[in-house]
């Protein structure tokens, strides 16, 4: 798939994107399993770093959008695939609330 993103910052994107979803979808169902505080609180730690993280990938990505307009399609394709984690996010701590 990153074959598909010419722009190096596009397919950085993506890895990040990919790399957090993995790494998010592991804590959660770790805790789960586990029911530990400690893997909760790992879990709040990603998610803390997690949203800056993703908000500067944004505008990073959105600055490279302005910079290369004939490539939009690809752009707005790369800024959707780094959107569609918070919803997971969201989803994945409805899971483990009480």
């Amino acid at each position: 798939m990153i074959a598909l993103f010419k722009h190096r910052w596009n397919r950085v994107a993506v890895r990040i994107a990919t790399t957090c979803f993995f790494l998010g979808t592991l804590l959660m169902l770790t805790a789960l399993m586990a029911e530990n505080d400690i893997i909760l609180s790992v879990g709040i730690a990603f998610l803390v770093l997690y949203i800056p993280i993703t908000l500067i990938v944004l505008f990073v990505l959105f600055i490279n959008t302005i910079a290369h307009l004939k490539d939009i399609h690809e752009h707005v394709m790369t800024m959707i695939i780094v959107l569609m984690n918070f919803p997971i996010a969201l989803l994945y701590i409805n899971f483990l609330s009480p």
